[in-house]
């Protein structure tokens, strides 16, 4: 639940809007139908069914059937599929129209002397001239690809307009009483040809680098603006972050496709294309005068990660792609996704190479069926390639994408002269919309409270861009735990307005049972001007941190505040044993464009024993003298390098729920050095770190995340000093941690851990007949740790002056600790249960062997 805002969390505060503001009444006329052949009955999948000289149409389902509105009151509709004689239908005006029978009558027809008779036979790949096709395709896709080249340089124009979708406001109801301006900015969509009213405008124009050899790929951003209701909600440009991660580019000749955070099969594949799509060759053709070959495609499976659509083949011998649709199959297991279609046409450059010209992205979401739906197009067009840039200074520069300081300040004549497609009429009134909008006091507090939602901070001004403190994160304000009972918390942080480059933030917080105040306060300095709050990207910090607070050993949330309110339900046995830490920090981060990172710290830290836990040192004679506290001072150092991955401008940091993009390998290494006699250090030590992890895509068939550690604490220390594994006794699922573990179960000074989580993304379940309709999807994990405590370091065997271990605390032994889950995800869209069960020291005292945890996840 600490990551309640992955994935589709940036789509939320439209829906919100949107669900407080428009109520809809639609006056629309449907036409529905089953498409079947004429002489078998059976019905007949992925028929095209379309209006009659129109754009506007659908695709039959498994079992036939189709239906579409029919706003505009056409009065023919055309269905058409391979082997069939088109057939044409009249339509009632302002009458539903239903169909329940609509025979195709089987045809034959030639394409390059090949005969085809698709009589309802068994689709066959053998002997198929579709297939053949296919492949002689893909054979020369390496050809055809423009990366064949050694290098070129080409202009990049992107439009991403958000909308309502279907757009029908009741002016005499509600507060449309109020909002009867937004009729006149009302547009009409271009991929159905409904009534939309655009809300949100993004434009980029950019100039992009390859190199094959090295592979070198370098994005210089010429000029960025946004307009519309979400610009104060982008906090730092990390909405404009993951709105760029999912409507990723598309390249056709990739074996996988990445868009909306999943990976779809291409019909180009060259490994899986022939065995994951049907092919069938539709008719010959001119696209934009170049003589081409109709290939339709389907899934085998149509609730898999694939596409329906056309490939427009050449005919001149090179089989290279004219122009492709892709559309999303009608069963796919899919969230929040109704309707998805790209198109990409391709255009032959003066010296016969192959290149983009545009791409038309198409998406109609929604949160609740029925509901107001979200329209989104992104369009990018392709100019000015050049296959000899004079750019060795381009490829030389750190990092793949490089924003000009004028870029966010461009002014609209440059926009005029130099966008590649004219804004529409209603997306250049945009501004005025707004300003009519921020008339209604309702619209500007649902604003603010969506704001509040997905920043997690409120401002103290109205206007953000006036705001000097933020006070959050809101949902650090209340939680719970053994030792202080109900805790309240309240902190917040300046912003820029206040400074461009010193910050403060921290916060105070109490318990009722421990009946003390707790607090952290630091204090930034950013070497570089910030736009809004000290983390923005890249990081140059040097910070002071002083802190006093509560701290359970052995269990680290990695990913959230331990005041997170999602974490404060426990299970298992009461975790009683905890530290009040002392601390006072000095810190320097720095990030480089590549991907590298490094922290360095000095901190002197003073640690109390406090619940259940104390301290007790072995004498030379071998009685325990008890010590309520001891210091340490340490000097440590960590490198991060993490290549080809995403800047983010979180406040969170890089490795926030909040940020979408995982893709990116991640490499650390760091080092303590224990300072004694150094301000007050009672011990020496050396402690070194290294994990590794990253995120495996398996085409369509899932992800696995996987991350390996290892570490050693060279020198002898008191337990409290050595490694203990990070365990999760809260009852959501936490990355990196052992679920079914004590906390300080085990201790070790040396050690080796894996947590390996496999998202199948229903790759059996979509396959089980009735099973599939849930869209259920199946998670699999298998975490572990080995290690052991060397003699000098237990005090068992070399005791003095070692600290006696707790109460159930052990070394770990020369068995690996392993526990493994398996579950289910996507239920109900948002939910995730899973079982975990230990599968090692299974006859350790007050150890639960099994148990269940739960996680909100919104994922497409």
């Amino acid at each position: 639940m600490g990551k309640v805002w992955c994935n589709i969390g940036i789509f939320i505060w439209l829906q919100i809007v949107v669900g407080f503001t428009f109520t809809h009444a639609q006056s629309v006329t449907s036409v529905s139908g089953i498409v079947k052949d004429s002489l078998s009955g059976e019905p007949l999948a992925y028929a095209s069914v379309l209006f009659e000289k129109s754009t506007i149409g659908v695709m039959t389902d498994d079992q036939g059937a189709f239906k579409i509105q029919n706003d505009k009151d056409f009065t023919r509709l055309v269905i058409s599929t391979l082997g069939y004689e088109t057939k044409i239908l009249e339509l009632k005006a302002g009458s539903k129209n239903d169909f329940p029978d609509i025979l195709l009558q089987p045809s034959s027809f030639n394409i390059s002397e090949v005969t085809i008779n698709p009589l309802k036979e068994k689709y066959s790949r053998k002997n198929n001239p579709a297939v053949e096709l296919i492949q002689k395709v893909i054979d020369h896709k390496n050809d055809n690809r423009i990366e064949s080249k050694d290098q070129y340089q080409t202009e990049i124009y992107e439009k991403l307009t958000l909308s309502l979708d279907n757009f029908n406001p009741n002016l005499d109801k509600g507060i449309m009483k109020k909002l009867k301006f937004v009729k006149n900015y009302v547009d009409t969509s271009e991929f159905n040809g409904k009534p939309i009213l655009t809300l949100s405008v993004r434009e980029t124009l950019a100039d992009y680098y390859y190199k094959k050899s090295p592979k070198t790929e370098k994005t210089i951003v010429k000029a960025k603006q946004q307009q519309g209701i979400d610009q104060t909600l982008d906090d730092s440009g990390t909405l404009s972050a993951n709105l760029e991660e999912i409507f990723k580019g598309v390249n056709i000749f990739d074996n996988n496709i990445n868009i909306l955070l999943n990976r779809f099969v291409s019909p180009l594949s060259s490994s899986l294309a022939t065995s994951y799509y049907k092919y069938y060759i539709m008719d010959t053709l001119k696209v934009s005068g170049d003589e081409c070959i109709d290939l339709a495609f389907v899934p085998v499976n149509s609730q898999s990660y694939g596409f329906t659509g056309r490939l427009y083949i050449t005919l001149d011998g090179n089989y290279s792609v004219k122009k492709c649709l892709l559309n999303t199959p009608r069963h796919i297991n899919l969230n929040w996704v109704d309707q998805l279609r790209i198109e990409q046409e391709f255009k032959r450059a003066p010296d016969d190479t192959w290149v983009l010209n545009t791409e038309n992205t198409y998406i109609n979401f929604y949160l609740i069926k029925g509901a107001q739906q979200l329209y989104a197009h992104q369009v990018r067009n392709f100019d000015k390639y050049n296959f000899h840039p004079q750019a060795d200074s381009i490829f030389g520069l750190l990092g793949a994408k490089h924003i000009l300081a004028e870029a966010n300040h461009q002014a609209d004549t440059f926009w005029v002269n130099n966008r590649h497609i004219p804004l529409r009429e209603k997306e250049s009134a945009l501004n005025d919309l707004l300003t009519e909008f921020r008339k209604v006091p309702a619209f500007n507090a649902i604003i603010k409270m969506v704001e509040i939602l997905i920043t997690g901070y409120i401002p103290t001004k109205p206007d953000k861009k006036e705001s000097q403190f933020d006070i959050g994160p809101m949902n650090t304000t209340f939680s719970t735990n053994k030792l202080e009972g109900f805790r309240f918390r309240i902190g917040g942080m300046t912003t820029a307005n206040l400074h461009p480059q010193w910050f403060a933030s921290g916060y105070m917080a109490y318990g009722l049972n421990d009946r003390k105040l707790k607090y952290n306060a630091q204090l930034t300095y950013s070497f570089t001007k910030k736009e809004y709050h000290e983390k923005e990207s890249p990081v140059n910090n040097l910070s002071l941190i002083q802190e006093y607070d509560v701290y359970t050993p052995g269990q680290d949330f990695l990913f959230t505040s331990k005041d997170n309110m999602f974490v404060a339900w426990k299970v298992g046995e009461p975790v009683t044993q905890m530290q009040y830490i002392r601390k006072t920090m000095l810190q320097y981060d720095k990030e480089w464009l590549n991907g590298l990172s490094l922290k360095g710290w000095l901190r002197n830290e003073n640690n109390e024993a406090a619940g259940t836990l104390q301290y007790n040192k072995y004498m030379e004679d071998g009685s325990l003298f008890h010590i309520k506290d001891y210091t340490t001072s340490e000097l440590g150092l960590q490198l991060r390098f993490a290549p080809g991955e995403r800047a983010y401008n979180s406040r969170f940091g890089k490795e926030s729920p909040i940020n979408l993009s995982k893709d990116a390998p991640i490499f650390k290494i760091s080092h303590q050095i224990g300072l004694k006699g150094v301000l007050g250090g009672d011990f020496h030590y050396n402690h070194t770190e290294v994990s590794a992890e990253k995120r495996i895509w398996l085409s369509s068939f899932g992800h696995i995340d996987l991350n390996v550690k290892a570490g050693k604490v060279w020198d002898q220390v008191p337990f409290p000093l050595l490694i203990l594994p990070n365990t999760n006794q809260s009852i959501t699922i936490q990355p990196e941690t052992f679920a079914m573990m004590r906390a300080l179960e085990f201790v070790t000074d040396q050690y080796a851990s894996f947590y390996f989580t496999y998202y199948l993304k229903g790759w059996i379940l979509n396959r089980v007949p009735l099973i599939k309709w849930f869209k259920l999807r199946e998670v699999i994990s298998v975490s572990g740790v080995y290690g052991g405590l060397t003699d000098k370091n237990n005090p068992e065997i070399n005791p003095t002056g070692m600290f006696k271990l707790p109460d159930g605390t052990r070394p770990l032994g020369d068995t690996p600790y392993i526990e493994a889950s398996i579950g289910l995800e996507n239920i109900f869209k948002i939910l995730r249960i899973d079982y975990y069960r230990r599968l090692t020291y299974l006859n350790e005292p007050n150890i639960k062997k099994g148990g269940v945890r739960i996680a909100l996840r919104f994922s497409f």
